[in-house]
């Protein structure tokens, strides 16, 4: 029980992550007829759970663009001179970071903060 509920719960988050990303790639097709997008999304995410549902979505909502799904790292560059890829599982987390030299919330997100369309 506890395995579906916590599932449940990382496709919730994702659904919200993947209509936004939908939204924008069905802003480029009908403004500008593009059909082919690259998805680089950051590694906070759970990638295959991400993947399904766009893929799924956009043949839900009969949108004819093909999708390649990249996976990015998250990095954070820290006043304590650390830049690096840190791990984190929630997209949320990816504002309040430790880093992982210090242990202090003084790094910026310098990649991986958010989905980017290509």
């Amino acid at each position: 029980m506890f395995l579906v509920r916590f599932f449940g719960d990382i496709l919730a988050r994702e659904v919200k992550y993947v209509t936004e990303t939908i939204s924008k790639i069905m802003g480029e097709w009908t403004k500008n007829g593009k059909k082919s997008f690259v998805v680089k999304v950051p590694k906070s995410h759970h990638i295959k759970e991400f993947e399904l549902l766009l893929k799924q979505m956009l043949i839900h909502y009969q949108v004819p663009v093909k999708t390649v799904v990249q996976e990015i790292p998250v990095e954070i560059k820290c006043s304590c001179g650390y830049t690096g890829e840190i791990r984190t599982s929630n997209p949320e987390d990816v504002f309040k970071i430790l880093c992982p030299n210090c242990e202090k919330n003084n790094g910026k997100v310098i990649s991986g903060k958010n989905i980017e369309i290509c």
